[in-house]
């Protein structure tokens, strides 16, 4: 059997661990632009956009399993992570325009594996009220849809300008917060808070 050269047989050696690099360099970079892109998605939509999201996955809740956070980013599209605060919690954040952001993140109300309320929160740093007309997306956006599918309204007295709306069925109840569009206390009102809460599956 011909013997190799060493040179040979190291240059060949070398091109193979060429190969593996870029091998693993590729991988590695198609892995990052892969969870670049996936949080990505959290900060491009407009809130019409945001809020249609969060309304299709809400009228798919039937009990506290939809409320996880593969559930969740299957039906909304948005990047969920660990919460750090929060014991087996998830959260997400996204920009919205003008300086507003927006949160969606588990609640841990009773004890168990699931989270059985889910928290979407609107908000934006400012010293005075922040005029919400840049994000502004009405109650009737949720409450003509809740109601057709079957969800039963009422509300609790406004409180510090803030009005609550509630929406029920035996096993799922979504409470809507709005705030006054321009000033606090408007006759035109917003979303600025949704909390979702569904009963244990079955059994």
């Amino acid at each position: 059997m011909p013997k190799l050269d060493s040179h040979l047989l190291a240059a060949k050696l070398a091109s193979l661990v060429c190969v593996f690099a870029i091998c693993a360099c590729a991988a590695k970079t198609a892995g990052l632009t892969s969870a670049q892109g996936k949080a990505a998605i959290n900060d491009s939509l407009s809130a019409q956009q945001l809020h249609d999201r969060i309304r299709a996955w809400i009228l798919s809740v039937n009990d506290a399993r939809d409320l996880s956070e593969r559930n969740i980013e299957k039906r909304t599209g948005l990047d969920l992570g660990p919460d750090s605060e929060s014991q087996n919690g998830f959260r997400g954040v996204g920009a919205l325009p003008e300086g507003w952001r927006y949160s969606l993140s588990s609640v841990k109300t009773v004890p168990g594996p699931s989270p059985h309320s889910v928290l979407f929160h609107m908000g934006r740093i400012s010293e005075s009220y922040a005029d919400m007309t840049p994000v502004c997306v009405e109650l009737e956006h949720y409450r003509s849809a809740l109601i057709a599918a079957g969800f039963k309204p009422s509300q609790r007295p406004q409180r510090l300008g803030t009005e609550y709306r509630f929406f029920r069925t035996k096993k799922v109840s979504v409470r809507v917060e709005t705030h006054g569009k321009t000033k606090r206390y408007d006759e035109q009102r917003c979303v600025s808070r949704l909390f979702v809460s569904a009963a244990p599956p079955p059994g």
